[in-house]
């Protein structure tokens, strides 16, 4: 797995740390599915919501699959969980459908 880390800002080493962390946690039965993941922290200008830190996770399976997510919270963490839980389902969906077809497998074993 290649997790690549971007942000518009420098990102410090204990956020760099928590993301590395809670992506392996989360993924810990799906992980060896996904060749890429790409994780990307921006701050949206102010409006009138505070929701204001945007996380964007896109990922690809060994099956070339792109998946992308994005979400908006208070918190660079907590847009992070937001988006671990709904790639998690979207990676488990591409794989029951994947195994229901028969083409997965000859992806990852060749």
């Amino acid at each position: 797995m290649n997790l690549i880390l971007e942000a518009k800002e420098e990102v410090e080493p204990e956020l760099k740390a928590f993301t590395e962390n809670r992506v392996k946690f989360s993924l810990k039965r799906l992980l060896w599915m996904v060749r890429k993941i790409k994780i990307r922290y921006s701050a949206i200008s102010p409006s009138k919501t505070t929701c204001n830190q945007n996380c964007i996770v896109s990922l690809e399976t060994f099956d070339h699959h792109q998946i992308e997510v994005s979400m908006t919270a208070r918190d660079k963490r907590i847009a992070l969980e937001m988006c671990l839980k709904k790639i998690y389902k979207l990676v488990q969906k591409a794989f029951h459908k994947s195994q229901q077809y028969g083409r997965f497998s000859k992806h990852v074993y060749t």
